[in-house]
């Protein structure tokens, strides 16, 4: 059972589905970048990918589990 902060990187497969935020990124808090806190909050399937940034091809990202769907 996945719990609230258990992090996550991109290509793992989402056990849980749920709610995950973006908290680790190279881009993340850049001033000329345009991510938003909604961007950075994703709902995802169990079985489905974590995905990569939608700003950059960081591979170093990671997601945070944050609430069931």
């Amino acid at each position: 059972m996945v719990k609230k902060g258990d992090t996550f990187k991109i290509g793992e497969v989402c056990p849980e589905s749920g709610v995950y935020r973006l908290i680790k990124c190279s881009c993340k808090g850049i001033e000329d970048c345009t991510f938003t806190e909604e961007q950075s909050t994703i709902p995802l399937v169990k079985g489905k990918k974590f995905p990569p940034c939608r700003n950059c091809a960081d591979a170093d990202i990671v997601w945070e589990f944050v609430k069931k769907a």
